[in-house]
C-alpha cells in the first residue's frame, strides 16, 4: 500500500513535469516566432505587461487551487466524495467572481497602468486590454484543476496546459502577424503586434477552459461516495480561505517583485546614462532570452510541488508520518537531481543554447544575454528547492512559512536591485544577482523548516553532493564536446550545423549525467522503482 501511494505521487509529478516541460518548449517556439514577427521592440511591450497579468492571476491561480486540492484530497482519503464535490462547486463560484473583478481592474485601468506604473507609454494599454479577459477564464479553470489534482488525476491539468500552449502558439502568432501587418506603416505597429500576441493568450485560455470542462465531465461519474457525507451543510469558504490566503500572499510576493522589476529596471538603467532604447533592449534581453530559458527546467519541479500537496495532505490525514517524511525527502532528491544538471548545462552552454533557440537574436541583444545566462543559470537550483519544499510545507499544513520566507526573499530582491543596477560596471547583471539572492534565501529557509517540522533525515550526500559532482563532470563533457565540434569547419559554418553541434553536446550531457547518476548510486533501487521507467533502470544498475 505504501509503495502504491509513493508511486501514485511520483507518477502524478511525472505527468505534470513532462507536460510542463512540453508546454515550456512550445512557449519557447512561441517566443522565437514572436520575435520574428514583432521584433525586439514589440517584445518589450509583451515583457512589460506580462508581470502585471501574472500578479493579478496569482489571486486565483495559487492559493485557492492549492486549498481545493488539499481539501478534496482530505475528503477523498476518507471516501467522502460528496464533500469533495461540494468543495469544488463552491470554489468555482468564488473563483469566477475573482476572475470578473481582476479582469475589470486590468481592462479599465489599462491606461493608468501602462503610462503611470509601467512607464511604457500610451501604447502599452492595448496589450493590457487584450490580456485582461484571460484572467476570468484562468480563474474558472483553476477550480477544475484544483479538484482533479486533489483526486490525483493529473492528466486533466496536463491536457489543458498543453491545449493552452498549442492554442497560444496558433492564435497568438496569427493575431500578432495580422495586427502588425495592419499597422505596418504606423509607429504603433510594434505595440499592435504585441497586443495581437496577448489577445492570442486570451483566446487560448478560453479554449483550454473548454477542454478542462470536457475532461471534468468525463470523470465526474467515476467517484461514488464510500461513506455518507458527515456534514452536508459544512462551511467551505472559511477553511478554504484560511488555507488559501497565506499561500496566495506568499505566491504573490515574487510576481509583485517582478512587477516592480518591470517598472524599475529600465528607469534605473536610464539614471546611469543608458538611452531609452538601450534600457529597453537590456530589459528585453533579460526577459526574452534569459528568463524564458531559465524557466524551462523549473517546470519539471513544478510537477513535484503540485503533486506533493494532495499526496502529503492525504498521508497526514491518515497520521502516516513515515510517508510524509519519505515523500518530502524523495521529492527534494528528485528536485536536486533535476535542478543541478540543468543549471550547469545552461551555464556552460549559455551562448550556444540562446543561439539554438533564438536564431535571429541581434548581436547587440546576444552580447547582453550571454553573460547574464552564465550567472542566471544557477537560479534554477534554488527555484527547484523553493518549489519542492513549498509544496511539502503546504501539504503538512504550514502554508504560512513559505509566505514569510518568500517575503524575505522578495524584499531582498528589490534591495539588491536598488544597490547593484545603479552601479555602472554591474547594471543589468544586478537584476540577475537579485533573483539569485531571492530564491537562495527562500530555498534554504524552506528546506530547514521542512526538516524541522517533519523530523525527516536529509541525506546530504545523495541529495546534494552526488548530483553536484555528476553535474560538474557532465558540464565538463558538454563544454569540451561543443568546443571540439566548433573547431570542425563543417560545424562552425551556418545556423543549422552550429545548432547540430549544440544538440549533440546536450545529448552527450544527458548520457554522461545518467551514467554518473547510476555509478554514484544517487537513488536506491527502491526509489528507482517509484520513478516511471525506474524498474528497468534498477535492473540495469544491478548489472
Amino acid at each position: 500500500m505504501e509503495s502504491t501511494k509513493k508511486t501514485t505521487f511520483v507518477k502524478g509529478a511525472a505527468i505534470l513535469a513532462i507536460a510542463g516541460l512540453v508546454c515550456k518548449l512550445i512557449g519557447v517556439f512561441f517566443r522565437i516566432f514572436a520575435v520574428r514577427i514583432v521584433g525586439e521592440q514589440g517584445m518589450f511591450y509583451y515583457e512589460l505587461v506580462y508581470p502585471t497579468y501574472s500578479w493579478l492571476l496569482i489571486i486565483s491561480s495559487s492559493g485557492i487551487p492549492t486549498a481545493i486540492s488539499r481539501m478534496v484530497a482530505e475528503r477523498a482519503a476518507l471516501g467522502n466524495y460528496d464533500g469533495a464535490r461540494r468543495v469544488f462547486r463552491r470554489s468555482l463560484l468564488l473563483l469566477a467572481l475573482i476572475g470578473v473583478v481582476t479582469s475589470a481592474l486590468m481592462f479599465f485601468g489599462a491606461n493608468w497602468l501602462g503610462t503611470t506604473v509601467l512607464h511604457g507609454g500610451e501604447d502599452a494599454k492595448y496589450s493590457l486590454m487584450a490580456l485582461a479577459p484571460a484572467l476570468l477564464f484562468v480563474s474558472a479553470m483553476c477550480a477544475y484543476r484544483g479538484y482533479l489534482q486533489g483526486l490525483q488525476r493529473m492528466t486533466g491539468t496536463s491536457v489543458s496546459q498543453l491545449a493552452q500552449q498549442v492554442f497560444k502558439l496558433i492564435f497568438g502568432l496569427l493575431l500578432a502577424n495580422l495586427f502588425f501587418q495592419k499597422y505596418a506603416d504606423s509607429p504603433m505597429r510594434y505595440a499592435a503586434g504585441a497586443a495581437g500576441l496577448l489577445l492570442g493568450v486570451t483566446v487560448s485560455e478560453a479554449l483550454s477552459l473548454i477542454v478542462m470542462m470536457l475532461f471534468y465531465a468525463g470523470v465526474r461519474g467515476q467517484y461514488k461516495a464510500l461513506i455518507p457525507d458527515p456534514d452536508p451543510h459544512e462551511k467551505v469558504f472559511g477553511p478554504m480561505l484560511a488555507i488559501a490566503i497565506p499561500i496566495t500572499l506568499g505566491a504573490s510576493i515574487l510576481p509583485i517583485a517582478n512587477f516592480v522589476d518591470s517598472a524599475m529596471i529600465t528607469t534605473l538603467l536610464e539614471r546611469i546614462g543608458f538611452s531609452e532604447s538601450a534600457a529597453r533592449l537590456n530589459y528585453t534581453a533579460l526577459c526574452t532570452y534569459v528568463r524564458s530559458v531559465i524557466n524551462l527546467p523549473a517546470t519539471l519541479t513544478v510537477g513535484i510541488a503540485m503533486s506533493l500537496v494532495p499526496a502529503i495532505s492525504a498521508a497526514r490525514v491518515r497520521s502516516d508520518q513515515k510517508s510524509v517524511q519519505q515523500l518530502s525527502m524523495l521529492s527534494l532528491k528528485i528536485a536536486m537531481a533535476i535542478g543541478l544538471p540543468c543549471a550547469v548545462g545552461l551555464c556552460v552552454l549559455a551562448g550556444p543554447i540562446i543561439k539554438l533557440l533564438y536564431s535571429r537574436v541581434t548581436p547587440e541583444a546576444f552580447a547582453i544575454a550571454e553573460p547574464l545566462m552564465h550567472v542566471a543559470a544557477f537560479t534554477v537550483v534554488f527555484i527547484s528547492l523553493v518549489q519542492t519544499a513549498t509544496g511539502a510545507l503546504q501539504g503538512v499544513g504550514r502554508q504560512r512559512l513559505p509566505m514569510y520566507f518568500l517575503l524575505i526573499g522578495g524584499l531582498t530582491k528589490i534591495a539588491v536591485n536598488f544597490i547593484f543596477i545603479p552601479m555602472k560596471e554591474v547594471n543589468i547583471l544586478g537584476a540577475v544577482f537579485s533573483n539569485l539572492a531571492c530564491y537562495g534565501i527562500a530555498g534554504v529557509l524552506d528546506t530547514v523548516a521542512l526538516l524541522k517540522i517533519t523530523k525527516a533525515k536529509l541525506n546530504v550526500l545523495d541529495t546534494f553532493i552526488k548530483p553536484a559532482a555528476a553535474s560538474a563532470l557532465m558540464g565538463a563533457a558538454a563544454w569540451s564536446a561543443h568546443a571540439l565540434l566548433m573547431r570542425i569547419p563543417a560545424f562552425a559554418s551556418g545556423y543549422v550545423m552550429q545548432a547540430a553541434a549544440t544538440v549533440l553536446a546536450i545529448v552527450l550531457a544527458i548520457v554522461v549525467y545518467a551514467a554518473f547518476t547510476l555509478l554514484f548510486g544517487m537513488f536506491t533501487r527502491d526509489e528507482l522503482t517509484y520513478i516511471p521507467g525506474g524498474r528497468k533502470l534498477a535492473r540495469f544498475a544491478r548489472r
